[in-house]
């Protein structure tokens, strides 16, 4: 097994947790609050499960190759173009990832000193799923910036 079908299977992994907790935590909610109770930090657990999922949601679709692309007008050029196009997409892709993944890190080490308001914890846990996203989304593009689908579409 390649490392990056490793990588892929422990997001599949985050984000299954994620959403059954997620669904647990909102199904909890809704059912006490009928009766008047509430779970402290249950909103903000939620809040946590969803940024995480969205981050590594967004490095699992760059793996299975599930974004947009429009390629009406890349399928109607020489294959030479196509592959200046594709290879240009990419490297705007990483790109874009890597200013990211620099920000993202340095804005998840400032909130680390910081913590929410119910749970206590630091709201680094909440900034850090951007830089890991990033990585690993650079990642999935890399191992597959030189590979093409046959069809004329970005891997990416």
């Amino acid at each position: 097994m390649k490392v990056k079908e490793i990588i892929a299977k422990i997001l599949v992994y985050l984000c299954v947790v994620a959403i059954t907790g997620l669904t647990v935590i909102v199904f909890l909610q809704v059912l006490t609050r009928m009766v008047s109770i509430s779970f402290p930090g249950a909103d903000e657990l939620a809040r946590l499960l969803v940024v995480w999922l969205t981050f590594f949601g967004s490095s699992l679709a760059i793996y299975e190759k599930m974004h947009l692309a429009v390629t009406f007008f890349v399928k109607r050029a020489r294959p030479t173009i196509q592959k200046m196009i594709h290879f240009s997409v990419h490297l705007l892709t990483i790109l874009f990832f890597g200013i990211l993944a620099y920000y993202g890190f340095g804005l998840t080490m400032g909130a680390m000193s910081t913590t929410s308001s119910t749970l206590q914890l630091p709201m680094g846990l909440f900034y850090l799923a951007i830089p890991l996203s990033s990585l690993f989304s650079i990642y999935f593009i890399v191992t597959d910036i030189f590979r093409s689908t046959g069809e004329g579409e970005p891997t990416v």
